[in-house]
C-alpha cells in the first residue's frame, strides 16, 4: 500500500496519506510521492495536481526516526536525495501544482509547499522550517526558493530562528497564495483548483514555463556555479555530522530546549 494516495481527473488529486505519523516524510513516501506525480504529468485529462495531507497534517515534516538513524552517514545522503528528487519532482511538474495546508507544514513539509506553484493554507495552519532548532542547514536549492518567496530578510527570520507562522501570517509574508477558515480549506482549495483545470491547458503550461524561466534568470545554476557553492555544501555537511544534529533530535523528541555548543 503507497504512502501517497491518488485520484486522477482533470483536478488530479495527491493526499499524503500517513496520518498516524501526522504525514512525517519517509524515504518511501518521497519515493511514491515522486511516482503519482510522474503518473499525473502521463495522463492526457490531467489539467492540474491538488497536493493536501490525511488527518490532522498536511506534513509534519522529515520522519524524525530516519533522520536519527541517517544523521552522519551513507544513509543521510540517500535521504537528502529522496528528498531533492521529490522536490524537483513538485517544482518541475509540467502540471500548475496547488497544496492545500491545514495542521502543520514544517521542515520537509513547508519545503514541499513552497516548491509547489499556488497554496491555501488554513488560517490557523503552523508553517515553517525549524531546523535551526535541530541543527541542519537545508539543502541550497530550498534556501533560493524560500528567498525567492519571500524576500532574504523574511527567510532570514524563518531560518536563523526557527519561526513558526500562522496561515496567515504566512499569507501575508508570500509563503501562501491565502489564507482561509480551517472549515473552508477543503472548498477553497477546490475551486482554485477547478478555476486552474477550467482554463486553456497550452495558456496554463506555456505560463509555468514562462515563470520558471523567470525564476531561472533569477537563481544560481548549481551546474555554472559549483565552485562558488561548495563553501555552502560543506557547512551543510558538517552540521548533518555534528553533535548539535544528535542533541537537537534528542531535544525535539524529549521535548526539551536544546543545547548547541556548535560542533
Amino acid at each position: 500500500m503507497g504512502l501517497v494516495r491518488s485520484d486522477p481527473g482533470p483536478v488530479w488529486r495527491l493526499t499524503l496519506d500517513r496520518p498516524d505519523a501526522r504525514n512525517a516524510v519517509s524515504e518511501r513516501m518521497l519515493e511514491d510521492l515522486v511516482s503519482t506525480l510522474e503518473e499525473a504529468a502521463l495522463d492526457p485529462d490531467a489539467r492540474v495536481v491538488l497536493l493536501s495531507g490525511e488527518g490532522s497534517d498536511f506534513c509534519a515534516g522529515a520522519d524524525i526516526a530516519e533522520l536519527d538513524e541517517a544523521a552522519g552517514g551513507p544513509g543521510g545522503l540517500r535521504y537528502g536525495r529522496t528528498f531533492e528528487r521529490a522536490l524537483t519532482a513538485v517544482a518541475e511538474h509540467p502540471l500548475p501544482v496547488i497544496s492545500s495546508i491545514h495542521g502543520s507544514a514544517l521542515g520537509a513539509g513547508c519545503q514541499i509547499a513552497v516548491a509547489c506553484d499556488l497554496a491555501v493554507a488554513a488560517e490557523d495552519a503552523r508553517i515553517g522550517i525549524p531546523s535551526a532548532r535541530l541543527g541542519i542547514v537545508i539543502n541550497f536549492e530550498n534556501v533560493q526558493r524560500l528567498v525567492l518567496a519571500v524576500g532574504p530578510k523574511r527567510a532570514g527570520e524563518i531560518l536563523f530562528t526557527g519561526r513558526t507562522l500562522s496561515g496567515t501570517e504566512a499569507a501575508a509574508w508570500g509563503l501562501v497564495n491565502e489564507a482561509v477558515p480551517p472549515t473552508s480549506l477543503r472548498e477553497r482549495a477546490g475551486e482554485l483548483a477547478q478555476s486552474v483545470a477550467g482554463a486553456a491547458p497550452l495558456s496554463v503550461r506555456g505560463s509555468k514555463r514562462g515563470i520558471a524561466e523567470v525564476l531561472a534568470h533569477l537563481s544560481i545554476d548549481r551546474r555554472r556555479d559549483g565552485e562558488r557553492l561548495a563553501a555552502f555544501d560543506a557547512l551543510a555537511a558538517e552540521a548533518f555530522a555534528s553533535e548539535d544534529l544528535r542533541e537537537g533530535i534528542r531535544a525535539f523528541r524529549e521535548r526539551r530546549r536544546p543545547e548547541f555548543r556548535g560542533r
